[in-house]
């Protein structure tokens, strides 16, 4: 009978792990924020990241829970809600559509002699993403991003959070 109880315990504690992952559980990762005089937000990222003048890296989860990172260059919807992705069939992509949830890190490196602020040599931003699976959505993006190049193979993920890089 103890046999029994501990294993059922064992399996709910394990089907409680694997609930719904949410926005909160990846962005709460690391609630204290170190570097918030360092975030760039708002217009300074959208044209960072339109102009490439930051390194992207977008970090998954992989089926087996270990971790997946990729460098990326993503485009911005012409209503700035969402990035999109042209990615080549590969695991971050398998990822975003099967774990839903992504953290994309933008980063810039400003040389010394360009920077009055030294605090401002580093800046960047994690955006937590949520892949879009609804047709009618992805429809609606493709045809208002097609002179950005969307296209059916293209993958949208709605911008649910801009946070400091650290």
């Amino acid at each position: 009978m103890k046999r029994i109880f501990i294993i059922l315990l064992i399996a709910v504690v394990g089907i409680a792990g694997i609930s719904a992952q949410s926005a909160d559980s990846i962005s709460k990762a690391s609630t204290g924020i170190y570097y918030g005089k360092t975030s760039i937000a708002g217009e300074d990222l959208w044209k960072a990241l339109e102009t490439y003048e930051c390194a992207i890296s977008v970090a998954t989860v992989n089926a087996d829970g270990t971790p997946n990172a990729s460098v990326v260059i993503p485009g911005v919807t012409a209503d700035r809600a969402y990035l999109y992705f042209g990615l080549a069939p590969n695991q971050t992509g398998i990822n975003m559509k099967e774990r839903k949830f992504a953290v994309v890190t933008a980063y810039s490196y400003t040389s010394p002699s360009k920077s009055a602020d030294k605090k401002m040599l580093s800046v960047g931003a994690r955006i937590i993403v949520e892949y879009v699976s609804d047709p009618a959505t992805i429809a609606r993006l493709i045809e208002e991003n097609k002179a950005k190049k969307a296209s059916s193979s293209t993958i949208f993920m709605k911008i649910v959070k801009v946070l400091p890089i650290g």
